[in-house]
């Protein structure tokens, strides 16, 4: 297939550390956007030299190529003034600009929205924090374990009651805001093609934790709100939650219209006799009698193995899955027949990367190219903002660029 260049043309300056941001970048160039990712020479993008597992040290650094596949590096000290001149020279250039830097930070070095702006007025400046930008707490650092797990509720929602607080799964918040960031620039570069105005965007781990758990916040209105909110919904509705197989696999049934599915999932249980039971009839008696339905059902899905019931629900056409494990899911039919995993060549070794979240012509979004090594087209993008090569080599020896 083709990859579907849609930005293509479009010149993204990349100034992000770790995930959130850089995640955003790598989609972009998925889909044509030439991104420029900017490091402090020497030390890079930390996320580079961050080791979460001892046995990964001399392996290809997974999440590095995840999130900064297809992108070029500059490696420049904008602390110097040398190269905060060479950085605007480049942003004169951009049509985007991308960071996770706080903004207290980037002001004080020159690189908030108005100073951009004076090298390119035309500059579609975009932005993620953990808090937002606005408030007593804007400045305050955050990463998606804390401002979009912890401080966004995800964490606390997700918790057994009265067990331990749940893990965080690796970069969720973080790849969920990215996707809102992406979202904001594609909006921005349509604004400014149709207008001519360049727009500030701007998004957050929180403001991400919110929209994702939007029905629950504006629920949280009512008075019965509460800690239990979850196990309620399933009792209320017991056609909609998790079943254990005599295995101890989990199926997860999640028929919403539950009078449309229960004459089907009492067949599928070899079980025909509950669909008239007039404790289940309908909606409402399953309701009024939900917790003796989530036991009766836990009591029947937990008399076979989940091979003995895959047949039955391999042919019940109903909103309902097995849990799988991580695994499963790298090597699931589905993901692969969608594109959704694809196999990289990296100076380790080749890896397989998952695709950006988005089909374009039938086309998905994957990586052209491998994530760049630190200040690996320093020179050729330098050459091509007109500094000559003796300049680049005097700037490379005080340090400036590398």
């Amino acid at each position: 297939m083709t990859k579907v260049a849609m930005f293509a043309g479009v010149r993204v300056v990349e100034l992000a550390q770790y995930v959130m941001v850089p995640s955003c970048g790598a989609m972009l160039a998925d889909f044509g956007a030439e991104v420029i990712k900017i490091e402090t020479p020497g030390r890079g993008d930390p996320y580079r030299s961050l080791v979460v597992d001892v046995r990964a040290v001399g392996k290809p650094n997974y999440s590095l190529e995840q999130n900064n596949r297809g992108k070029k590096s500059i490696a420049l000290d904008l602390k110097s003034a040398d190269g905060l001149a060479l950085f605007y020279r480049l942003i004169a250039t951009a049509d985007v600009f991308l960071t996770s830097l706080r903004p207290g930070a980037l002001k004080r070095v020159g690189l908030g929205v108005e100073a951009l702006r004076e090298h390119n007025p035309k500059l579609i400046y975009a932005r993620a924090n953990g808090l937002g930008f606005r408030g007593p707490e804007a400045d305050k650092p955050g990463f998606d374990a804390s401002a979009f797990w912890a401080r966004g509720g995800f964490g606390h929602l997700l918790t057994p009651k009265g067990g331990d607080f749940v893990r965080q799964p690796r970069a969720l918040g973080d790849h969920s805001a990215a996707m809102n960031l992406a979202f904001g620039v594609a909006g921005a570069l349509f604004r400014r093609a149709m207008t001519g105005e360049p727009s500030l965007v701007e998004t957050s781990l929180l403001a991400t934790a919110a929209w994702m758990l939007s029905n629950d916040l504006v629920a949280s209105q009512e008075p019965d709100y509460g800690d239990d909110v979850l196990q309620r919904a399933v009792e209320r509705n017991p056609l909609v939650g998790l079943y254990r197989t005599r295995d101890n696999r989990w199926i997860q049934l999640v028929f919403l219209e539950a009078d449309r599915y229960w004459v089907g999932l009492c067949e599928t249980l070899s079980r025909p006799d509950l669909a008239t039971d007039p404790l289940y009839v309908d909606a409402k008696a399953r309701a009024a009698n939900g917790k003796s339905l989530i036991a009766l059902l836990s009591q029947i899905f937990a008399e076979r193995d989940w091979a003995d019931w895959q047949p039955a629900f391999a042919a019940f056409d109903a909103p309902w899955e097995l849990i799988r494990t991580i695994r499963d899911v790298f090597t699931d039919p589905q993901t692969m027949a969608n594109g959704h995993i694809f196999e990289l060549e990296t100076a380790g070794g080749a890896v397989k990367l998952v695709a950006s979240p988005l089909t374009v012509d039938g086309t998905p979004g994957t990586g052209a190219s491998r994530a760049p090594d630190c200040g690996q087209d320093t020179d050729a993008l330098l050459a091509e903002c007109g500094v000559a090569a003796g300049e680049i080599a005097a700037l490379k020896q005080q340090g400036v660029v590398a």
